[in-house]
């Protein structure tokens, strides 16, 4: 119960830090998504009905702060989350190289399905940018996430401790 009452919380205030203060350490070149990592690791590591709550509400959070087309990163994330759940079902999730490859891998298909949505709903062509802003930002975020599901491992432990005291 305590989970689903700082959710919402928590989720804000990493939206918040993401967009404004990551930003501002990337100098705005590269986003640094915390939240799709954390999407990742909810993916791989939560049940179905936690991990699903969290991507939802992840995304629409995100689309409300940054006023992109109305249920993207609500669409993005889900569909992330449910690719995670399937693989974590299939494959041992725990070695470094593979949090760093299926991160990559999440990241940049995000990017290409960013391009795809934007070509086919608005007509713009956005695909010169998978080499300067996707490929990029797909290989830091890939890069960091195991230091991160390492830190979300230990908040995990903290609220199941809590939780269950």
């Amino acid at each position: 119960m305590t989970y689903y009452l700082i959710l919402p919380v928590f989720s804000l205030a990493l939206i918040v830090f993401q967009t404004t203060v990551l930003d501002l350490f990337f100098l705005g070149k590269i986003g640094f998504e915390v939240s799709l990592i954390l999407v990742v690791y909810a993916g791989l590591h939560l049940d179905v009905i936690k991990g699903g709550i969290l991507a939802f509400v992840l995304g629409f959070f995100l689309d409300c702060i940054t006023g992109s087309m109305t249920g993207f990163f609500i669409f993005i994330y889900v569909i992330i989350f449910f690719l995670s759940k399937i693989v974590s079902s299939r494959i041992y999730p725990e070695g470094i190289a593979f949090i760093m490859g299926f991160t990559f891998i999440c990241v940049f298909s995000k990017g290409i399905i960013t391009i795809l949505i934007y070509y086919f709903i608005y007509d713009v062509d956005l695909s010169h940018n998978i080499l300067r802003i996707f490929l990029p930002q797909a290989l830091v975020v890939g890069v960091l996430s195991p230091a991160l599901f390492s830190i979300f491992d230990r908040l995990e432990v903290l609220l199941d401790a809590q939780s269950s005291g």
